[in-house]
């Protein structure tokens, strides 16, 4: 097959159509791209598609010579030109690409006699295999040449690339160097904007600081001079109320202890009196005790007397001389038990007495003298009742 034209082959006509100019195609399309095609090895296995059907398998698919990604590819465009040859032999060209399907039409044969099968079984059909097989030698080199071609533009498309990478760094880095040397400008002049202002502000802040240190030191002097003025009418006015509370403090102190000396004496006089009435009491007391235990004692001294009386008469002389005895050491012990007694008593009538005269002594020096009479008007009734009471008691 030429590149200007297509061969005809009877075996693709199965309805004796005769032969039809084909379109010529060139193999570049008019944008100058090379047209994509299918791999070798799809287009050699379905090579069976183009042998007659003496030699062709009856068990073998029919399918449409075309790969899955040129499949797939045409159905993504759109704008296709495509023309119907004859029954199930379709051509379509596109911008990228030439196309070349066969469908089932193209093998279906029509029922005819069986003389004319026996006539066509005849005929020769060695010059369609050789036609074929200069058509799929060309169809091989032109695959070669395509995918040279193809290898060949994309060298060119990766250095075009690469150049345009190139490119668009130095581009980057220009920019990127402009925008440093910029922001570095800018940098620059905000700093020296800002050293000015700053400048300006320091001689601002020090000339307010100047004047505001000669206002301090006049307030100052005039605080300290306030301070001494108000310091000197504090210290006059503390000093006359110093002595105005130290009168009313020592008037207020004498009334207090006027009044504490009042009930202290008071309450002095009270226990006093308390005390001595308790005392008299208990004296009362004990002496009324002490003369009915001596009437109880003398009873039965009687008592046990009477029995002594009738017991000696029963009696031993001997046994009633140890009864004797032994009722004279029961009195020494009542005795000394009483006696004891009595000077317990003494002894506390004289300590509350010797307490009494101490305070009057502290408390009421005046008083003193007449207490000292009574205390001694009583000592001189005790010891005239106790000395009535020891012979008494002797007896």
């Amino acid at each position: 097959m030429s590149d200007s034209s297509l061969i005809y082959c009877s075996c693709w006509d199965t309805r004796n159509l005769g032969p039809k100019k084909l379109l010529r195609a060139s193999l570049l399309s008019p944008s100058g791209r090379q047209p994509k095609l299918s791999p070798i090895s799809s287009a050699l296995k379905e090579r069976n598609y183009f042998l007659p059907p003496q030699i062709k398998p009856l068990n073998g698919p029919r399918k449409q010579v075309q790969s899955k990604e040129h499949a797939s590819q045409k159905e993504k465009k759109t704008h296709e030109d495509t023309k119907k040859i004859s029954p199930g032999f379709t051509y379509s060209r596109s911008d990228e690409e030439i196309s070349v399907i066969l469908g089932d039409e193209l093998f279906e044969r029509p029922k005819k006699p069986k003389e004319d099968r026996m006539l066509r079984l005849l005929l020769p059909r060695t010059d369609v295999i050789l036609d074929l097989e200069n058509q799929i030698a060309e169809l091989t080199t032109v695959i070669e040449q395509i995918s040279r071609d193809h290898q060949t533009s994309q060298k060119l498309l990766t250095e075009e690339m690469e150049n345009r990478y190139n490119d668009l760094q130095k581009e980057f880095e220009n920019s990127k160097r402009e925008l440093k040397e910029t922001h570095l400008v800018a940098m620059t002049a905000l700093e020296e904007r800002y050293k000015a202002a700053l400048k300006m502000e320091k001689s601002s802040a020090q000339g307010k600081l100047e004047s505001m240190v000669k206002e301090y030191k006049y307030l100052k002097n005039m605080f300290r001079m306030y301070q001494d003025s108000i310091s000197d009418e504090m210290e006059e006015k503390w000093s006359r109320r110093k002595i105005e509370w130290e009168k009313s403090e020592k008037m207020e102190r004498e009334k207090i202890l006027l009044q504490q000396k009042y009930r202290l004496t008071k309450k002095f006089e009270v226990d006093v009196e308390e005390e001595k009435r308790k005392i008299e009491e208990l004296h009362i007391q004990e002496c009324e005790k002490f003369s009915k235990e001596r009437e109880a004692f003398i009873k039965q001294h009687e008592v046990d007397v009477l029995n002594l009386e009738q017991l000696q008469k029963s009696k031993e002389k001997n046994h009633a001389i140890n009864l004797e005895q032994i009722l004279q050491q029961k009195l020494v012990e009542v005795e000394e038990k009483y006696k004891y007694m009595l000077q317990n008593l003494t002894d506390e009538n004289l300590e509350l007495r010797n307490l009494l005269i101490l305070r009057n002594e502290e408390l009421f020096q005046e008083r003193s003298k007449r207490e000292i009479r009574q205390d001694s008007f009583v000592y001189q009734d005790i010891l005239t009742d106790s000395e009535n009471l020891d012979p008494e008691q002797e007896s």
